[in-house]
């Protein structure tokens, strides 16, 4: 995990991100940092690139894929912010490199899907068919009732990757089947064909299988017709064909919101909210138990009234979590000087991890936090750069 921020202002947007990498599996982790996760994209574009959650694309670093991209640019900057993660996207779909692994990447999303709707299936049995037979007709009974519900909750999200298959699915259909039959060894032909459709809904919906491995993205600074800054962020999940899987571009500006927390975010949103995030939550939780207890302490005479009364206690709790917080914050930072943007980016990603520092959570934010401060007169400038190479006795080694 990681802890990255944007701020920004009409002057400028400062980028900061934390260089924990966690590594393993199964409770076995082991936390490094030295991760680089913010990059500048060359000195002839105005533009910085944070990644986050997973640090490779169809096995590549994302450390090389940038570079390599960059070159790809050349020299002549883009007209927008938002072209450039747009022309990251058709240049990733034209990159050999990573083709090899669509095999694998197929595989393991199609295993991660049919292995979820297994958990759930055998979840449903332990807890309502305790210490009973149930004959292969009931079992696909329950199984395609799990598979109604996983329908119902795919079919509510809207499309957020929008994959057409270009055939390279099609040719590669053996490897939904095998790991199908492999997680469900023995299943009417109806479940099996209606887990099939299924699988290939999520991977437009990006529910169940695509989200345990992906990538955010985060691109900030100028397009070349830009004078003010803005930030533009997404995921992507991998490449079947030439599709690359992603979610929708989210364009930001300062205008809305100065202050744009990505991947771990809840002690940024608690100094920004003035409350964490999870003690809101609680609190809206317990008042909705109050209403139904209040409801049949009194009858249901007075729900209406009760009902009515709750929600007004937690407008008023958004509200003035909204005036008498957020909206201070974000005044003085519509005003800050460029320098303070940067001084405030690093600050809020050294929060979340001094955070950890002092919980019993594992510690996933922490080492140097780099930062960097993007504007339209000076481009793209490190303000604190970790050094990944180190060479103490002749200093001209790594100029």
């Amino acid at each position: 995990m990681t802890a990255e921020v944007a701020v920004m202002n009409s002057l400028g947007v400062a980028i900061a991100a934390d260089s924990a990498v966690t590594i393993g599996s199964k409770g076995n982790y082991k936390t490094y940092y030295t991760q680089q996760k913010l990059f500048n994209l060359s000195k002839n574009h105005f533009v910085g690139i944070m990644v986050y959650a997973d640090s490779v694309f169809m096995d590549i670093n994302w450390e090389i894929i940038i570079n390599e991209f960059s070159k790809y640019l050349g020299e002549k900057p883009l007209f927008t912010l938002e072209d450039y993660p747009k022309e990251l996207l058709r240049f990733l779909s034209d990159f050999k490199y990573v083709d090899h692994y669509q095999k694998v990447f197929l595989e393991t999303i199609a295993y991660r899907f049919f292995r979820e709707i297994k958990e759930s299936y055998e979840n449903d049995i332990s807890e309502n068919y305790k210490d009973q037979e149930i004959t292969k007709a009931q079992q696909n009974k329950i199984l395609a009732g799990i598979l109604k519900k996983t329908r119902e909750i795919l079919e509510m999200d809207a499309d957020k990757v929008n994959f057409t298959d270009d055939g390279f699915v099609k040719e590669n259909e053996e490897i939904i089947t095998k790991e199908r039959d492999d997680v469900f060894p023995d299943i009417s032909d109806k479940n099996k064909e209606e887990l099939k459709e299924l699988f290939f809904l999520d991977i437009n919906k990006a529910v169940i299988a695509l989200r345990y491995s992906y990538t955010g993205i985060v691109f900030a600074g100028y397009g070349d017709k830009e004078i003010f800054p803005s930030t533009v962020d997404f995921e992507i999940y991998g490449k079947l064909g030439n599709n690359v899987l992603h979610s929708e571009l989210d364009i930001k500006d300062h205008t809305s919101f100065p202050i744009y927390p990505y991947s771990q975010t809840n002690v940024i949103d608690s100094f920004i909210m003035g409350i964490h995030p999870v003690f809101t939550e609680k609190i809206f939780y317990e008042l909705d138990k109050l209403t139904k207890e209040l409801t049949d302490m009194t009858g249901k005479k007075y729900t209406e009234e009760i009902s009515k009364k709750i929600k007004e206690l937690k407008d008023i709790i958004l509200s003035f979590k909204q005036t008498e917080f957020r909206d201070l914050v974000f005044d003085i930072v519509e005003s800050l000087p460029k320098s303070n943007l940067a001084e405030m980016a690093e600050a809020l990603v050294n929060l979340t991890a001094l955070r950890q520092q002092v919980s019993t959570e594992q510690q996933t934010v922490g080492g140097p936090t780099d930062v960097a401060l993007i504007t339209k007169t000076d481009g793209f400038v490190w303000i604190k750069k970790k050094q990944v190479f180190h060479s103490i006795e002749d200093k001209g080694l790594n100029p």
